[in-house]
C-alpha cells in the first residue's frame, strides 16, 4: 500500500510538516509576546503604584517634618511656660501660633490639620474641631490611626508640657484611589485588618480579589495573576510603610491582551482556510494525478504477470488518456506476439521445466530465509539446523533435473521434508503420511505429488486461523497406485470443484496455475486411460486430491509431443 501511494503520501506528509511547522513556529512567538507582553503590563502597574505609594509616603514625610520643624519653633518653645503668663500674653502667643499653623498646614498641598494641646493649660489651645476631647497617647503605639467618628486619620507628637497632633481627612485617600483609576486599572487602598477604600463606582469583583490576594501580600510589594469568576487579573501591590497599608491594583489580563488575542484568533482562522485550501488541492491531486498513475500501475503489474488481455477502460480528461491509449495499444500488440510465437512452443518438455520452476519459489525460500535469521537472532539453534537441513534436503532434491523418476519412498522423503519446513513456519501444521511397505519402491515420477501437498497448504490451510492437517495416504488399485492428499482446510464448492476441473483442461497463460496442469498433463501422457487427477470434499472439511498412477503405461497419442 506505501509503495502504491509514496508520490501522495510525500505530498501529503510535506504539506502537513510544513503546517505544522508555522503553527509551532508562530504559537511559540505568540507565546512569547504574551509572556513579554504580560510581563511589561505587570512591571508598568507595579511602577506606576510604587510611584503612587512613594507619593503618599512623601506627603506623610512632610507631616512628620513639619511637626519637627514646629518642635523648635520659639512659640511652641513658650507654651513650656504658659502658665506663668498673663491672659493677655496667652492670647498672643495662641494666636501668633495659630497663624503659623495655618501658614505651615496652607504650604503643605495636601489637606491636613494641626491641633495643639498644652498640657499645663489642660486644653487645646489650637483644634480642628469645636470640643476635641483630651489627647490620650500611647507611646507604644505612634503610628498613625483611624477615627471613624471624624473620618480622619491622626498621629500624635510629644514635646516637653505639648502634643501635636497631626491629622489628614480620609477623601486624600479616597482621592488617591479615584486618580489612579485609568482605563481597565482599577486600585484600592487595604489593611491587614481587612479594612478598604475603594472608589465609589468600584469594580463588582473588586472584594473578591482582594480576598484572593490577601493570603499572597508580602511585606513590600509583589505581583500576583488570580482568577476570579472564570476571569484572570493582573494584580500588583505596594505596601505603604508610612500608613502601614496596601495600594492594591489589579486589572484584566484578557483584555490586556485582547490585540495579541486577536490576531492569533485571525492567524489560526487563517491556518484552517490553508489547510482547507491545502486538502482540497491533495484531493484534486490524488483524483488527478495519482488515481490515473494507480491505473496505469495495475496495467502494467498485470502485463507482468502474464495478462495481456487487460485494457485500461477509464478516462481522466487530461494527458492520462493519451498514456491509456498508448497503453492499450502496448497490451494488443504484446498480446498478438504471444499467441503467436510462445503458444507454439509448449512441448511435454517445458511443461515440466515450467512445473520445476514454479517449485523453487521465491517467497518460500524467503520466508524459509526470514524464519531462520529470526531463530538466530532468538537463539534458537535447534529451530534453525532443522529449517537449514530441511530445506537443503528440498532443494538437492527439487533441483537435480539428471534423474526424471525416482521411487516413492524418496518422493515422500521430500514431502515431508518440505511439510516439516512448513511446520516449523506454522506451529499449527501438523501431518499424517501412510505408505504401505510394500510400495516403496515403485517408480514414479519426481515433484508429481509435492505440487498437491503444497497447493493443500497454501490454497487450504493458510486461510484458516486454527490448526491444519494434512492426511496422504497411498494405495494400491487395480491399475496402479491411488495417491490421496486430504486437508481441512478452506475446501471447495461442487460449483469451484468442477471449475477447476475445466481449468486445468486447458493450457494456462505462461505460468499462471500450471502446477495443476503440468500434473494433469505428464499424467494424460503417462497413461491417459487409467492416470488422472480427482477432486472432491474431503471427509476432513477441505478438499481431497486423489492421483491415479498407472504402473502399466498405455502408449498415448500424444507421444510425438515430447
Amino acid at each position: 500500500m506505501r509503495e502504491k501511494y509514496r508520490t501522495f503520501l510525500s505530498m501529503v506528509a510535506i504539506t502537513s510538516i510544513m503546517l505544522v511547522a508555522v503553527l509551532i513556529m508562530y504559537t511559540f512567538s505568540v507565546q512569547s509576546s504574551l509572556d513579554t507582553v504580560q510581563k511589561d503590563i505587570k512591571t508598568n502597574n507595579l511602577n506606576r503604584v510604587q510611584f503612587v505609594v512613594n507619593s503618599l509616603d512623601q506627603s506623610l514625610d512632610r507631616l512628620n517634618m513639619l511637626s519637627i520643624s514646629m518642635e523648635t519653633d520659639n512659640s511652641i518653645a513658650l507654651l513650656r511656660s504658659v502658665d506663668v503668663m498673663s491672659s493677655y500674653e496667652q492670647v498672643q502667643l495662641i494666636q501668633n501660633i495659630a497663624t503659623k499653623v495655618n501658614l505651615q498646614s496652607l504650604s503643605e498641598g495636601w489637606n491636613n490639620k494641626i491641633s495643639i494641646y498644652s498640657i499645663l493649660l489642660k486644653q487645646w489651645i489650637i483644634s480642628s474641631e469645636m470640643g476635641m476631647k483630651a489627647p490620650v497617647f500611647n507611646s507604644k503605639n505612634s503610628g498613625w490611626h483611624y477615627d471613624e467618628a471624624s473620618d480622619k486619620y491622626y498621629k500624635y507628637k510629644v514635646i516637653p508640657q505639648t502634643i501635636i497632633r497631626l491629622e489628614f481627612p480620609r477623601s486624600n485617600l479616597e482621592d488617591i484611589v479615584e486618580n489612579s483609576h485609568q482605563g481597565e486599572n482599577e486600585s484600592v487602598f487595604y489593611n491587614t485588618n481587612g479594612n478598604s477604600i475603594t472608589r465609589k463606582q468600584a469594580n463588582p469583583v473588586t472584594s473578591n480579589i482582594v480576598k484572593e490576594i490577601a493570603a499572597h501580600l508580602q511585606p513590600t510589594s509583589g505581583s500576583e495573576t488570580v482568577s476570579v469568576k472564570g476571569e484572570k487579573y493582573i494584580v500588583n501591590y505596594v505596601y505603604s510603610h508610612q500608613l502601614g497599608w496596601y495600594l492594591i491594583d489589579f486589572m484584566p489580563l484578557d483584555r490586556a491582551l485582547q490585540p495579541i488575542r486577536f490576531s492569533q484568533f485571525w492567524f489560526y482562522a487563517s491556518c484552517i482556510m490553508l489547510f482547507i485550501a491545502g486538502t482540497t488541492i491533495i484531493v484534486v491531486l490524488f483524483r488527478k494525478v495519482q488515481i490515473p498513475i494507480l491505473a496505469l500501475l495495475k496495467g502494467v503489474r498485470l502485463l507482468k504477470h502474464g495478462d495481456f488481455s487487460y485494457r485500461i477502460q477509464r478516462e481522466s480528461s487530461n494527458e492520462f488518456d493519451f498514456l491509456y491509449g498508448q497503453f492499450n495499444d502496448m497490451a494488443g500488440q504484446i498480446e498478438d506476439l504471444i499467441e503467436k510465437v510462445y503458444k507454439e512452443k509448449i512441448v511435454a518438455r517445458e511443461a515440466v521445466l515450467k512445473q520445476l520452476q514454479a517449485q523453487i519459489n521465491p517467497h518460500f525460500l524467503y520466508n524459509c530465509l526470514f524464519f531462520i535469521n529470526n531463530m538466530t537472532r532468538l537463539g534458537n539453534e535447534e529451530a534453525v539446523t532443522a529449517m537449514t537441513q530441511n530445506l537443503a534436503e528440498y532443494f538437492r532434491y527439487t533441483t537435480r533435473l539428471d534423474e526424471p523418476m525416482t521411487t516413492l519412498e524418496k518422493e515422500m522423503g521430500i514431502i515431508r521434508n518440505y511439510l516439516k519446513i512448513q511446520s516449523l513456519r506454522m506451529d499449527r501444521l501438523s501431518y499424517e503420511i501412510e505408505i504401505p511397505e510394500e510400495l516403496k519402491t515403485v517408480p514414479i515420477p519426481k515433484l508429481l505429488i509435492q505440487p498437491l501437498v503444497e497447493n493443500s497448504i497454501i490454497h487450504g490451510i493458510e486461510k484458516k486461523r486454527d490448526s491444519g492437517l494434512i492426511r496422504i495416504s497411498i494405495k494400491r488399485i487395480e491399475h496402479g497406485l491411488c495417491i490421496r492428499i486430504d486437508d481441512d482446510g478452506k475446501g471447495m464448492s461442487t460449483d469451484d470443484i468442477l471449475a477447476l476441473k475445466a481449468r486445468i483442461a486447458k493450457p494456462p497463460i505462461d505460468t499462471l496455475g500450471c502446477a495443476l496442469w503440468n500434473i494433469s498433463e505428464r499424467l494424460r501422457i503417462h497413461d491417459p486411460v487409467h492416470s488422472h487427477l480427482e477432486f472432491e470434499q474431503s471427509p476432513l472439511g477441505g478438499l481431497r486430491v486423489q492421483l491415479h498412477w498407472s504402473l502399466e503405461p498405455q502408449p498415448s497419442e500424444n507421444m510425438d509431443e515430447l
